[in-house]
This record gives C-alpha cells, structure tokens and sequence, in this order.
C-alpha cells in the first residue's frame, strides 16, 4: 500500500515475502512500512515486525497510522503506529513472526521446525512489542482501512464478504465495532463526498454507500 504522509514523503508497506526472520531484521525492508523521501530516495523505517500488510492510512486529526494486516491462520491485525515515535532511536515493533495470535497453516506436528524458530507467541507486550488494538481469530481476510466522517474507522474483509465499522476512544480503544454484509470479497475502499466506494472482487465492480 502507498499513501500520502507530507509534500515530500509517501509511506510504503512491505510484506515479509515469506522470509519470516526478515521483518525483525532492522538492515532490510521485508516486513516494514517505511518513509521514502521524493526529493532524494532516502527511506526511513517507521515500524516492523509485519506479516502482509493490507491498508494503510495516516490520520493526521489524532497524528497516528492505522495498519491492517493478514495474520498466518488466524491473527489479522490492526495495528496503530504512533507519529510521535517515529524519530525516536528505537523502530515500533509488531512482533512478526516472533508473537502472532494465528498459527502457522497446519497443524503443529507437521510444523515443529517452524514453530521452534517462529514462535507466534500469544501476547505481544509480554515480549516487549506493542499489541495490536484489535486481532481476527479465525481471520477474516482483513483489506484496506479508511476514515469517514465523524471519527467512523471503516475496514473490508475479503473472506468474511463484509465491512466493519467502528471508533475509537482517548486512549485509541476500539468501541462499537459492527459487521455489515456486503456478500462480496472487499479488496479496496475510498471515500468521498460522503460516499464509500468498495471495490468488488466477485464481480469485479463497485459499490457506493450512501452516508
């Protein structure tokens, strides 16, 4: 995903390509969102320890990122990255794929080697990363987020057919979290001129609400 951040920088999300112990690696960019400066190419990491992120915004009312992505089985996230941070010497870290609450695709047996050197340990503060504000178990195939009006966070799901609603209190708290059935795999969503536009995967068209 790519977004504005200021006139002179865009945020870029990476995935870890499979390459799990990368996204803990602070010399590559798997596994990262990073600041890439227009004017000279320069990049920054903002935070790591991702899986395969999905949505991105900058929400420059409350000064924080929001992040989506898909967990292994089970564990999508939402994470929230702190713009106050992001020039401290120390990168925020999600924990990927040290502290997961999915499991590696299955079962345990048949993967003891992966779990010995990936751990997907089921808190993420107890290992000094920083938790997700709301996790998917089972996941639901969790996409692009974006801000409406009236501090309404709204994010898709493709296996779940749906959207999600919900807000947040002061202390970045999810409240009112509500599912609405849209019956089709949600890829993207952007909204407008008090309409939300959902790209459609079945049938490869849009929708529009109405706010």
């Amino acid at each position: 995903r790519i977004i504005s951040f200021d006139s002179n920088n865009i945020l870029l999300s990476l995935g870890d390509y499979r390459n799990r112990d990368l996204a803990q690696n602070e010399k590559v960019i798997n596994g990262k969102i990073i600041k890439i400066n227009l004017n000279d190419n320069s990049y920054k990491i903002i935070s790591m320890g991702h899986r395969n992120p999905q949505g991105l915004i900058f929400d420059r009312e409350n000064n924080f990122i929001l992040e989506t992505e898909h967990g292994p089985q089970g564990g999508d996230e939402i994470n929230l990255i702190d713009i106050r941070k992001i020039n401290s010497n120390k990168i925020q870290n999600f924990g990927w794929p040290i502290a997961s609450y999915g499991e590696h695709y299955g079962n345990k047996k048949k993967n003891e080697h992966k779990y010995l050197k990936y751990p997907l340990l089921k808190s993420h503060i107890d290992y000094n990363f920083i938790e997700p504000i709301k996790y998917f178990v089972p996941s639901i195939g969790i996409s692009e987020i974006i801000k409406a009006n009236n501090g309404l966070y709204i994010t898709s799901s493709l296996k779940h057919l749906s959207i999600y609603t919900f807000k947040l209190d002061k202390n970045n708290n999810i409240l009112n979290f509500e599912k609405i059935v849209v019956g089709e795999r949600v890829r993207d969503l952007v909204f407008k001129n008090n309409k939300l536009y959902l790209f459609l995967e079945n049938s490869a068209s849009l929708g529009i609400i109405n706010f």
